[in-house]
């Protein structure tokens, strides 16, 4: 009678992947060889799927926690910037920036009130999946530079803020933000252009999409180095993981920008490694090509433009983009207030 204890090993597998009997002992011959070495690899490819399938979120969101975000470290002359906070339905306190359009000095509430009363374009930035809105500083500058307002919120889990994100809690985030904007500090819609980053732009084309359904879309969308999916961008850094099937945030992004009925500008480099430019072109052609209004759609490529060094690669030509789709926005605002 054989009394060898079974390995750990050989009391698992059977588990993982269920084996006639006597399949787990120790080959005879070249077939049972094969059977041997190929049922151990395929039960560390399974139980490696599981591991990823639990650690996905911790791989997608990676922000950079704080106990406090002090606008000491925006390094802005005092008063260009301002704290603000909003609550999402489920009841979550999140904290973000003003940026005051032309980075005009403003002491107190009153005067915030004041500047964002004067119609200027109005950005709600929905930063990507790595560190926080101290990280989006520059961005954040330059658009306050082209008379735009910035609302740049954190998600929950990110910064100060709350909570663990996922593709359910940050699009909850983003739905605050915009109610934050309309109904806290009463800026029209017409005013208000929704920018995503990497992967806020999925979390901005599923806000996007929701608020042209309603008919209460935004001025415009802005995406930069933005995917078509998730699905679509993990699929190409793990090539032999079957994403679609474990991917719990697929961020379906290309499935929704047929929604979208106001003007769409794009923004990816060539050289980006982290989200490849193939997959912006992809969410550029699945969009429709114009807006509502007969604005057509663009995409501007940055030849040689990375993934997080845009801002400083291609900050001309980023400004330049920008401050034609604040053009726009103000010219169809103006128009707007004439038609009513």
């Amino acid at each position: 009678m054989n009394t060898e204890p079974k390995s750990t090993w050989n009391r698992l597998l059977p588990w993982l992947i269920p084996m006639p009997g006597g399949m787990l002992g120790k080959p005879q011959n070249g077939k049972q060889m094969l059977v041997y070495f190929f049922s151990r690899v395929l039960a560390f490819y399974i139980l490696a799927m599981i591991l990823l399938m639990f650690a996905q979120r911790w791989l997608i969101y990676q922000p950079t926690r704080v106990d406090t975000l002090s606008l000491d470290l925006a390094n802005t002359p005092n008063g260009v910037v301002h704290e603000i906070s909003t609550q999402t339905e489920d009841g979550l306190d999140l904290k973000g920036w003003h940026f005051i359009a032309g980075q005009v000095a403003c002491p107190d509430q009153a005067r915030c009130n004041f500047e964002l009363a004067k119609g200027r374009p109005v950005v709600i930035l929905l930063h990507g999946n790595g560190g926080n809105r101290l990280h989006r500083i520059e961005t954040c500058r330059l658009l306050a530079s082209l008379n735009l307002h910035v609302f740049a919120f954190d998600y929950r889990g990110y910064a100060e803020n709350p909570g663990s994100p996922s593709q359910t809690g940050l699009l909850n985030d983003a739905r605050a933000f915009w109610k934050y904007a309309v109904r806290d500090r009463k800026v029209n819609p017409d005013r208000i252009i929704l920018m995503g980053e990497s992967l806020g732009g999925g979390v901005a084309t599923l806000l996007a999409s929701e608020l042209c359904q309603q008919n209460t879309p935004p001025a415009g969308l802005v995406l930069r180095s933005t995917f078509s999916s998730m699905v679509d961008a993990a699929s190409h850094h793990y090539p032999i993981v079957p994403v679609s099937w474990l991917l719990w945030d697929q961020y379906h992004s290309q499935d929704v920008i047929a929604n979208i009925t106001c003007p769409l500008l794009l923004i990816h480099g060539t050289e980006d490694q982290v989200v490849p430019y193939k997959l912006g072109k992809k969410l550029f052609e699945a969009a429709p090509p114009a807006s509502a209004s007969g604005v057509p759609k663009e995409m501007v490529t940055i030849e040689r433009g990375t993934h997080n060094g845009l801002i400083y690669e291609a900050r001309g030509p980023l400004s330049m983009a920008y401050a034609e789709i604040a053009k726009q926005v103000i010219a169809q605002s103006a128009a707007q207030s004439t038609a009513n």
